[in-house]
């Protein structure tokens, strides 16, 4: 009777843990449809991108005043994106150790989540501005451009340039370190919030700057971001990485 009462809890416990990892991931794949459908409901059905794109738009100058500002031009545009070029570079040297299983708070599974994600979230973002054909808000008739203004499901007229301004590729370079707040589950909450809090506060600086000089609509940014996380869910459900949450703070 002892034997068979200690052996009970030694196999239930990762059956339990497994249960979470898909309890959460359903629970992601539900957000992940619930945030489609409020995007659409919000940006198809209101005028909210133009009315937004307004207040850093100044009709006199018919022009994005803040557009060449040095701050957002060199720093948050062109500085930012050298920078994410070098963080990812150093960030796949920890994937590469992660993957040899050298480290104990990145299993290897998840080593290869983080390293696909970073490099997964850009490249799809550059891809679906090829075929989705909105335009900048600076190319757009109301902001002294060429463009008409069109939602997401409809076709540019005849003669008229197609866009590649959606989804945000700028912002995408931020929001690509969303992945890592999946591949850290193993690694414990405090890890997990960091992660979470990186890819937002990045993404969300470098797309408000560029919405700020007329590269994006709101829209575009959003849906990088909802793009960015769908990446990195569905990774980790391909890869089969691990996502059980650590105890630890």
């Amino acid at each position: 009777m002892r034997g068979s009462d200690l052996a009970v809890p030694a196999v239930s416990a990762p059956l339990l843990e497994l249960g979470e990892s898909r309890a959460w991931l359903l629970w992601q794949y539900a957000l992940l449809a619930a945030g489609v459908m409020l995007l659409l409901l919000v940006f198809e059905g209101t005028d909210l991108d133009r009315e937004f794109a307004r207040y850093f738009f100044d009709p006199d100058q018919a022009a994005f005043p803040l557009r060449k500002a040095w701050l957002l031009d060199a720093v948050l545009h062109h500085g930012a994106k050298q920078a994410s070029f070098i963080l990812v570079a150093a960030s796949l040297f920890y994937c590469w150790q992660g993957w040899k299983n050298r480290l104990t708070w990145l299993p290897p599974r998840n080593a290869l989540l983080a390293a696909t994600g970073m490099l997964a979230i850009p490249l799809a973002t550059s891809t679906l501005k090829l075929l989705t054909y909105r335009h900048c808000p600076w190319d757009i008739v109301d902001f002294g451009g060429f463009a008409p203004y069109l939602h997401l499901f409809e076709v540019p007229p005849p003669g008229i340039k197609a866009g590649q301004c959606l989804p945000a590729g700028h912002a995408s370079a931020g929001f690509l370190w969303l992945v890592w707040a999946v591949a850290l589950r193993p690694a414990g909450v405090r890890a997990v919030r960091l992660g979470l809090l990186a890819g937002l506060l990045a993404g969300g600086v470098l797309g408000a700057a560029r919405m700020a000089q007329g590269a994006h609509f709101l829209s575009h940014t959003l849906w990088t971001l909802w793009l960015a996380w769908a990446i990195s869910v569905v990774l980790a459900t391909l890869i089969r990485a691990d996502l059980r949450l650590a105890c630890r703070e």
